[in-house]
C-alpha cells in the first residue's frame, strides 16, 4: 500500500465500511488483551475469594499504568492522524520522538513509585496481613516493569494512528495469548516451575507486555512507513510535547479517574463485606468484556475523526458518530439482557462463594443495566478528543467519580450492600447526559451542523 491510499481510505472509504474494517480488529483484539486482567482473577481467584479481594485493591495501581499510557498514545495518535488528514507530513517524526521520550519519563517515575509508595498505599486500606502481602508483591512487579505496559500502548496507538488496526491486533493477541499461557504455569508452578501464587499472575503480565511491546516496536518498523519511525527524533520539543499533552492529559486523567473510582469504592465497600471488593472486580471484569465494542469503536474513531476534521469532511465525522451510537446501543441492549439470565454461572467463573454470589448476583444484575449508556459516553468521550476538546472529555470523567462515589457513599450509609450498586446506572444517566451537551457545544464550535 503506498502512502496516498494510506492516507486518503480515512477521507473516502464508505463511513460503515471504513469503521467495521477499523473497529472490528480493535473490537477483537480488546476483547483478547482484557484477558490480562480477566485470566488473572480467574486464576487468582482458585486460591482464595481473599486473593480475588487482593486482585481488586490492586486495581488502581493497574489502572494508573495504562491511564498513562493511553493518554500519551491517544495524543500522539490524535495529533498524527490530524497532521496526516491536513497532508502536514513535516512534523511526523518529531511527534512520534517526542511521544517515545513522554513513555520513557512515564517508566521511570512508576519504578520510583513501585520502590517507594506501594506499601503505604496498601496500608492504608488494609491491615489485614494475608491481603496487605498480596497486594504489595503483585503491585511493586507492575510498576517497576511498567516499561512494558507503557510501549506497547504507544506502539499499538501509532498503528492505529494510519488505520493499520490489523497490525495492532497481531500486538495485542500476542501479549494476551502468552499472558493466557504463562498465567496458570507461573501461579500454580507447573512444569517444574516455582509456585509464586499472586506474585506470578504479576510476573506472567509483564513478560506477555514486554513481548508484545517488541512486536508492535517491529510492526512499526517494517510495516507502518507512512511514519517515518525513527529513534533518532526524541529530543524533547516544548510545542509538540504541549500539543500531545493538551489531548492526552484529560485521557490520561479520565483513564485514571478508573483507578480513583477502584479506590473508592473498594474502601466504601469493604467494611460492609470483606469479599464486597472481590464481587467489585468480577462485575468489572465483565462489564469489560461488554463495552469492548464501543472501546474498539472508539479508539477507531479518534483516527477517522481527527483526520477528516483536518480535511474538512464534516459530513463523514456525523455518519461515523451516528453509525457507532447506533450499533453500540444494540450490542448494549444484547450484553445487559445476558448479564440478567446468566448472572449466577457467570460469577462461578470466578469460584464464587455462597457469600460471594448472596452480594455478586443483584450487584452484577444492577451493573449490567448501564452497559448501554456506558457505551454511548464512550463512543461520545472518543469523539470530543478526535475534536481537541480535552477539558469536556475531562469534565466527564469528573462527573463520573463525583457521582459514582457521592452515590455509593450515601448508599452505604444505609448497610446495606445492594444499594450501593444501584450508583452506577444512575451515574451513567448522568454522564451520558453531559456527553450529549459537550459534544453539541463541541459541533458548534468546528461550525459541524448535526442534531443528536
Amino acid at each position: 500500500m503506498n502512502t496516498e491510499t494510506a492516507e486518503n481510505k480515512l477521507g473516502t472509504l464508505p463511513v460503515s465500511q471504513l469503521l467495521l474494517k477499523m473497529s472490528v480488529p480493535l473490537v477483537l483484539s480488546l476483547l483478547i488483551q482484557v484477558l490480562y486482567g480477566l485470566v488473572d482473577s480467574l486464576y487468582v481467584a482458585q486460591i482464595s475469594n481473599e486473593a480475588l479481594t487482593a486482585i481488586s485493591l490492586c486495581t488502581p495501581v493497574q489502572y494508573l499504568i495504562t491511564g498513562i499510557g493511553a493518554g500519551i498514545g491517544v495524543g500522539t495518535n490524535a495529533l498524527l492522524s490530524k497532521q496526516l488528514g491536513a497532508g502536514a507530513r513535516e512534523n511526523i517524526s518529531r511527534i512520534i520522538g517526542n511521544g517515545l521520550f513522554m513513555v520513557w519519563v512515564a517508566s521511570v517515575l512508576f519504578v520510583v513509585i513501585g520502590i517507594t509508595a506501594i506499601v503505604p498505599f496498601f496500608g492504608f486500606q488494609t491491615d489485614i496481613v494475608p491481603i496487605l502481602d498480596m497486594c504489595s508483591s503483585y503491585s511493586r512487579i507492575l510498576c517497576l516493569a511498567a516499561f512494558a505496559s507503557l510501549h506497547q500502548v504507544f506502539f499499538e496507538r501509532l498503528l492505529s494512528a494510519t488505520g493499520k488496526t490489523n497490525l495492532t491486533m497481531i500486538s495485542m493477541i500476542t501479549g494476551a495469548v502468552i499472558n493466557i499461557i504463562l498465567d496458570p504455569v507461573m501461579i500454580f508452578g507447573w512444569f517444574g516451575m516455582p509456585a509464586l501464587g499472586i506474585a506470578g499472575a504479576a510476573y506472567a503480565t509483564v513478560i506477555a507486555q514486554m513481548i508484545a511491546s517488541l512486536a508492535g516496536l517491529s510492526l512499526n518498523i517494517f510495516k507502518n512507513k507512512e511514519l517515518h519511525f525513527q529513534f533518532s527524533k526524541t529530543r524533547p520539543n516544548g510545542e509538540i510535547i504541549g500539543q500531545i499533552l493538551n489531548i492526552g492529559i484529560p485521557v490520561a486523567i479520565t483513564n485514571c479517574m478508573i483507578s480513583v473510582l477502584a479506590f473508592g469504592i473498594n474502601n466504601i465497600v469493604l467494611p460492609l463485606s470483606v469479599v464486597a471488593p472481590a464481587v467489585y472486580i468480577a462485575c468489572i471484569r465483565l462489564q469489560s468484556f461488554a463495552i469492548m465494542p464501543a472501546n474498539g469503536m472508539s479508539d477507531a474513531n479518534v483516527s477517522i475523526i481527527a483526520y477528516n476534521l483536518g480535511a474538512g469532511k464534516h459530513k463523514r465525522i456525523l455518519d461515523t458518530l451516528r453509525f457507532s451510537i447506533i450499533a453500540n446501543l444494540i450490542i448494549g441492549i444484547i450484553v445487559t439482557l445476558l448479564f440478567l439470565v446468566f448472572t449466577k454461572p457467570l460469577l462461578l467463573l470466578f469460584n464464587a462463594s455462597d457469600e460471594m454470589l448472596l452480594i455478586g448476583i443483584p450487584a452484577l444484575r444492577i451493573i449490567g443495566i448501564s452497559i448501554p449508556l456506558l457505551g454511548i459516553s464512550n463512543i461520545l468521550r472518543g469523539c470530543l478528543q478526535a475534536l481537541g476538546r480535552g477539558k469536556e472529555s475531562f469534565s466527564l470523567s469528573v462527573a463520573q467519580a463525583v457521582f459514582l462515589l457521592g452515590g455509593a457513599w450515601l448508599f452505604s450509609m444505609s448497610g446495606n450492600i445492594t444499594l450501593v450498586w444501584l450508583s452506577f446506572p444512575l451515574m451513567e444517566i448522568i454522564r451520558a447526559g453531559l456527553a450529549i451537551v459537550f459534544v453539541k457545544k463541541s459541533f458548534r464550535l468546528h461550525n459541524i451542523s448535526a442534531k443528536i
